[in-house]
């Protein structure tokens, strides 16, 4: 049966597109309302965004144009990380489908460090004191996401609390859960996008990767000791950065997160999920990819730009963003191939493909 389903995040797209293929109706609130998402979405609301953090006061001016009437749930993504008590506000009013604002703030808060020690599962040192011990550090803020709170460590630097830095690769597990159990989905390879300001911007990421069976069972563990000691429901993540296959956590998403895409359609999937129903899941062996292209300059997009085929969350130009300012993104570029490794190719193949064509 068709339902209606309010779906917030920080970029729509991806989860609005999985909902309206398992036929179900959706409004959206996220910060671009892009021209994609406004072609699929009964309604929806592009909420302000002030240095990457929600706007509390425009995200209830969005929600309360929403007519309740008839909504079967609230999907959410990343937009609630910092602001708990907002996914709060809106469990008065429309039913949860997901992880509850309590569990989003016990992962987010820096006494999950402490739940990892409990549970012994590894991860950085961290501390709310400026380290002086030896070593590289970083400094982030409780709540930060996409990369966007963490600098190098600096004495009086203003962030939450500061964690060891671990040269490695960032890697990241999706599972599903229902309370107890939890199932993998798969592993993924993230891409971040450095800047001055911003030295670990997240960028997107390459899907279905292959890791080390040590790795594979310390990811494992970790989920479902997570899931077990905090009641995880439907689709959640894990990120960690992989050093000579060493896992080493570093936070978790008890949320919808980007990597969701990375897969064949996952929405009804994380629906039973929140309902305590694990479904078998049929992931094929072939890898998606996804790459957010940000503007290395102040640009502007010709109305007529003809954008290919594969690219997506496409810039709205009913809402006057045919100009994008430095270092805003601009799209996505998504990728396919039989594995990760020519995925990944292809991906940067069509990223540069894309740039030139832009010019």
């Amino acid at each position: 049966m068709k339902k209606k389903i309010i779906i917030a995040a920080t970029s729509a797209r991806a989860f609005a597109e999985a909902a309206c293929a398992s036929g179900d109706e959706v409004v959206t609130l996220d910060a671009f309302a892009d021209a994609d998402l406004n072609s699929i979405a009964s309604e929806a609301y592009q909420v302000n965004m002030q240095d990457w953090q929600i706007d509390i006061d425009d995200f209830i001016r969005q929600f309360v144009k929403i007519n309740l009437d008839n909504v079967h749930g609230f999907c959410y993504a990343s937009l609630f990380d910092a602001v708990p008590e907002l996914l709060n506000w809106v469990a008065t009013r429309v039913p949860i489908i997901g992880n509850s604002a309590e569990t989003l703030k016990k992962a987010k808060a820096i006494s999950f460090f402490e739940l990892l020690d409990t549970l012994d599962i590894v991860h950085p040192k961290v501390s709310l004191d400026y380290p002086q011990a030896p070593g590289h550090w970083l400094s982030k803020s409780v709540g930060g996401c996409g990369g966007t709170h963490v600098k190098l460590a600096k004495e009086h630097d203003l962030g939450d609390y500061f964690q060891q830095e671990i040269v490695g690769e960032p890697v990241s597990m999706l599972f599903v859960a229902n309370g107890k159990v939890s199932q993998l989905i798969g592993f993924n390879r993230q891409l971040v996008a450095p800047t001055i300001v911003l030295p670990y911007r997240y960028a997107g990421a390459v899907g279905s990767v292959k890791l080390p069976d040590s790795v594979v069972e310390a990811f494992c563990n970790a989920a479902k000791k997570l899931t077990n000691a905090m009641g995880l429901v439907g689709i959640n993540s894990l990120d960690a950065v992989l050093c000579d296959e060493k896992l080493s956590i570093l936070e978790l998403n008890p949320r919808l997160s980007a990597s969701f895409e990375l897969y064949p359609n996952l929405w009804d999937v994380h629906l039973q999920a929140c309902n305590g129903i694990l479904t078998g899941l049929h992931i094929n062996n072939a890898s998606r990819a996804k790459m957010t292209i940000f503007a290395d300059k102040d640009i502007e997009i010709d109305i007529d730009f003809a954008w290919p085929n594969w690219t997506a969350d496409l810039p709205n130009q009913d809402l006057a963003r045919n100009r994008i300012l430095k270092d805003a993104p601009i799209c996505s570029v998504l990728a396919e191939a039989e594995t990760a490794e020519l995925a990944f190719i292809n991906l940067l193949e069509r990223a540069k493909q894309l740039r030139e064509m832009m010019r």
